[in-house]
């Protein structure tokens, strides 16, 4: 049976986002909804077997980390809490993304705005 591992990354793609319960977050991390899409979570899949499965979880276990984070540093990646993040956790995933954006050449303005009220959300 195989197994599927999600790694969740920066979303540059079209805005994804969870079922919102009556307060306006996401069920699964309470975080506010909408953010700006350059921080939208987006999940990749990678699919292996079970061997392969179990490979990767003992290598995770190894290093400490969750397959997720483990699957993030082998792609340059910095780790990703799987919980609500705080206010300084997305800021400086803002700065990362717009660091990402211009050094793909993108304009970051659209994805990310000036105006930083929707971080009020988080305290």
């Amino acid at each position: 049976m195989a197994h599927g591992y999600k790694a969740n990354v920066e979303g540059f793609g079209a805005a994804r986002q969870c079922g919102n319960n009556a307060a306006g977050t996401c069920e699964h991390v309470g975080m506010p909804n909408p953010v700006p899409l350059a921080l939208a979570r987006e999940r990749i899949f990678m699919y292996a077997n079970h061997a392969e499965a179990m490979l990767l979880q003992s290598k995770a276990n190894a290093a400490g980390v969750s397959v997720s984070n483990y699957l993030r540093s082998l792609a340059g990646l910095p780790p990703m809490a799987m919980g609500r993040p705080t206010r300084e956790d997305m800021e400086k995933e803002q700065d990362r993304a717009w660091e990402i954006l211009k050094s793909m050449g993108v304009d970051p303005a659209p994805l990310l705005p000036e105006d930083e009220s929707w971080l009020d959300a988080y305290r």
